[in-house]
């Protein structure tokens, strides 16, 4: 919504699609200028709009150093029930990029350490991680579960941080909690062949 603002008479572009054109500091083609939230046609997303602020307040009392290039691995939630989480590739578009791509997908219903689900009284969904096979790092994943709109930010976090597959397995969750179900599910990834789609684990 930026129209009536006069932008053509400060100087400052706008996009193809009518955003206001900016840099990755969030700079407009006036460079005392910035534009953040929606208007500069970024996604749209609330805490994205946070971030801008968070990169321009950098720029004018910090270092100068953040910007829109730090964003790696935003995740996403649809907060349907249970609710719908991912982050990163799909599989599809992760084999489609030539990666070596191993996967790790279980059913909440049959995850043994899903207490959590089951204290809530819903075990629907499902929990895949995308993986690469030759560096154990984790390149995408989608949760549909109990709390996953909290659980995809550690995920997030791991991939924004380069933590390997085996290492968010391998950590100490408290109990009851959703995110204990990542000792079973990536625990032994690095060792074990997961199945690599539902159907194959439904069949197996």
């Amino acid at each position: 919504a930026i129209e009536g603002l006069g932008l053509d008479k400060a100087g400052i572009r706008t996009t193809e699609r009518g955003a206001i054109e900016v840099d990755e500091h969030l700079r407009t083609s006036r460079p005392h200028i910035y534009a953040i939230g929606d208007v500069n046609g970024g996604p749209q997303f609330t805490y994205i709009s946070r971030d801008d602020y968070r990169i321009v307040a950098d720029r004018l009392l910090g270092d100068g150093t953040r910007s829109t290039a730090d964003r790696r691995a935003v995740p996403h939630t649809m907060f349907i029930t249970p609710p719908f989480s991912t982050v990163g590739l799909t599989e599809t578009a992760a084999r489609e990029r030539g990666y070596n791509v191993r996967i790790a997908s279980k059913l909440v219903a049959q995850t043994t350490a899903t207490h959590r689900a089951r204290i809530m009284g819903d075990t629907r969904g499902l929990i895949k991680f995308v993986i690469d096979a030759d560096t154990d790092l984790i390149l995408g994943a989608a949760l549909i579960s109990i709390d996953s709109q909290e659980v995809i930010n550690l995920v997030a976090f791991a991939m924004r941080h380069d933590v390997t597959a085996g290492e968010l397995g391998n950590s100490i969750y408290s109990h009851p909690s959703t995110t204990e179900g990542f000792n079973e599910l990536l625990g032994t990834v690095a060792r074990v062949r997961l199945p690599s789609s539902t159907a194959e684990l439904e069949n197996a």
